[in-house]
């Protein structure tokens, strides 16, 4: 139970501070250039910019599969990749925070000084693996989610929980990654662990960043609909985390976990919806 209990809070955690991350990005969007530069669209409401983002998920994908297979042991790689990802999406949640404070300027070039010190402290200390994750994951969900509109993200998320189902099922190549980065304790995943019986043993339960941007993603977005809608997508995907992550402790098994949390996001979203919140 702690496990699970401790994997809900950083999933929650994850949530909290994307969405903070997303109110403050979205208030500064039309007056400060950096903010700007993070939207990678031209048109958020276009859904043809779905088809775009799976194409760059597929290529992702078939990059690292191939760098894994063909250079893992070159280990440096691995570790500038993760350096340039984490200070990149660290420094988004950082500006938000220091932007209470601070005008833009200020708050943009200290957001990137601490990005950069906070991914090679992460280098230099590996225990600092789930702060980086949660934090890059954060700054990355709030980027696809001022990129793309409700229904532009709403098929993308459809579209990538299949591509989740059948690389985790089918081409297994979702399991080689994760097997990988767990291995080399990469930033790309997020670890619970507890004591056992046994002296030097420990039980661990990891999850994929991939799992935790994807809410955000909705969440954010959502905002530029409606606030309240961002809540009921906040309060579908712990709940539908919460019930995967119960079963799965149970099954003793490896499944993908974004179906379920994009099913229970969109149930919740629609409830919202029927109930005439928004």
């Amino acid at each position: 139970m702690r496990l699970i209990l401790t994997m809900i809070a950083f999933f929650i955690l994850a949530q909290l501070l994307g969405v903070f991350t997303g109110i403050t990005i979205l208030l500064d969007m039309n007056t400060n250039p950096y903010v700007q530069d993070l939207v990678v669209t031209t048109d958020a409401d276009e859904p043809l910019n779905a088809l775009f983002f799976i194409v760059y998920i597929l290529v992702g994908a078939a990059f690292m599969i191939l760098m894994i297979r063909l250079i893992k042991k070159f280990e440096i790689f691995f570790v500038l990749m993760e350096f340039v990802l984490v200070s990149t999406a660290s420094s988004i949640v950082f500006y938000a925070f220091i932007r209470l404070f601070l005008g833009m300027e200020i708050s943009t070039f200290a957001a990137i000084v601490m990005g950069l010190a906070f991914s090679l402290l992460k280098v230099i200390k590996p225990s600092f693996k789930n702060a980086a994750a949660i934090f890059a994951t954060a700054g990355v969900g709030v980027i696809f989610g001022i990129s793309l509109g409700l229904v532009p993200l709403i098929i993308f998320l459809v579209f990538l929980s299949i591509y989740d189902f059948l690389a985790v099922f089918k081409t297994k190549h979702m399991v080689e990654m994760a097997n990988f980065v767990v291995k080399k304790n990469l930033a790309f995943t997020v670890t619970a662990t507890v004591p056992t019986a046994k002296p030097g043993e420990k039980k661990r339960i990891d999850l994929g960043t991939g799992d935790m941007i994807a809410p955000i993603m909705l969440e954010v977005s959502a905002m530029t609909f409606n606030p309240v809608a961002t809540v009921f997508v906040f309060v579908g995907a712990v709940v539908s985390f919460s019930i995967f992550l119960a079963l799965v402790w149970q099954k003793k098994m490896v499944l993908p976990a974004l179906p379920p949390i994009v099913i229970g996001m969109l149930v919740f979203l629609l409830a919202g919806f029927v109930l005439g919140f928004y």
